[in-house]
């Protein structure tokens, strides 16, 4: 996810925030397994990095703080997922 920098606010704080987003959609992600393919889930492993990168010179986009990471499961699939279609 990318996050445009606010002026004037604390680049670190911006950060967190990008930050906090990424795991508050990790920590949802079972959630979204069970509903639709998954009898169970777990998180294994949670990776992040967090990258600021100034476009203010001659780019329209500006100074953005880009939030990318990997969300590892141990996922049991529903059995009704290896049946073939009727």
């Amino acid at each position: 996810m990318s996050i445009p920098v606010k002026d004037g606010e604390d680049i670190a704080v911006q950060q967190e925030a990008g930050l906090r987003s990424f795991y508050t959609l990790a920590a949802g992600s079972c959630a979204m397994v069970l509903e639709t393919i998954g009898d169970s889930c777990e998180v294994t492993n949670v990776t992040t990095n967090v990258n600021a990168r100034d476009r203010s010179m001659g780019a329209a986009a500006g100074s953005q703080i880009t939030v990318t990471g990997q969300i590892a499961m141990k996922v049991k699939f529903k059995a009704s997922l290896g049946k073939p279609a009727p």
